[in-house]
């Protein structure tokens, strides 16, 4: 039957098993890479980072469970992530990250709203707000990749463009969150496609293992999102259901 299937798929999707292997997986990475011994300036960055992309695992499978305290702890992680990576020499991460902040913030509103918290269709407004997504992206990048405008781009010109366009994604599902959207779990899944790719052709095992896994996560949140988007009576009301998939 189709509907045990669906309980048993969601069940698994939103199990502490899957958030411990997340959180044990990021931080066991950090770890091997050595991140945590990073130190700059005098300040531990590396261990900001490590606890950090713990701390941002959990918060993606909260969100992935439909938890609202997921967006409230990805407040906080947007301010560490902005912190580590302007220390890491990425000073266009001041400009950037507000954005992620921003996006946390609105999704917690949203989602204190909405408590059934049933995922919506797809509509305009998502295409728009990946159109903003882009622009921002890209018009923030520029800004940091010249210093404020106070230069070329230079040979960061590559950079910049590689940079803007994972970070267009990446604004793409932060707009989209807050709607709750199934498909803003496709902007994740290409993401981490991109993320995926560029570390197997660097041979970063342990990088391809993060990054299967965020994949694995957003793939398997996307069906089930659209799932209950589409049969809410069944799994939440226990309405007697007359569709199939």
């Amino acid at each position: 039957m189709i509907r045990p299937l669906k309980q048993r798929v969601q069940k698994f999707l939103e199990s502490t098993a899957l958030d411990i292997i997340g959180v044990l997986l990021v931080v066991g990475v950090s770890i091997a890479l050595g991140f945590h011994n990073t130190v700059v300036n005098g300040l531990p960055i590396g261990w900001f980072s490590t606890i950090g992309a713990g701390v941002s695992m959990m918060v993606t499978r909260l969100v992935t469970k439909r938890n609202n305290i997921g967006n409230l702890i990805g407040l906080a992680t947007a301010i560490n992530s902005a912190v580590v990576d302007y220390y890491l020499g990425n000073e266009a991460a001041i400009l950037t990250y507000p954005i992620s902040f921003l996006g946390a913030g609105m999704s917690y509103l949203y989602w204190k709203r909405r408590p059934n918290r049933i995922p919506r269709k797809i509509d305009n407004i998502f295409f728009v707000n990946v159109g903003i997504a882009f622009v921002l992206a890209t018009v923030l990048n520029y800004i940091g990749f010249t210093d404020f405008l106070n230069g070329p781009l230079g040979d960061n010109r590559s950079k910049f463009l590689v940079t803007s366009a994972i970070t267009g994604i990446t604004y793409s599902g932060i707009l989209n969150t807050p709607r709750m959207y199934a498909d803003t779990w496709a902007s994740w899944q290409v993401y981490n496609i991109l993320k995926l790719q560029q570390n197997i052709l660097f041979g970063n095992v342990a990088y391809i293992l993060k990054y299967t896994f965020y994949l694995f996560n957003a793939g398997l949140a996307w069906i089930v999102w659209h799932w209950i988007r589409k049969d809410d009576n069944e799994i939440y009301r226990g309405l007697p259901n007359q569709n199939t998939l």
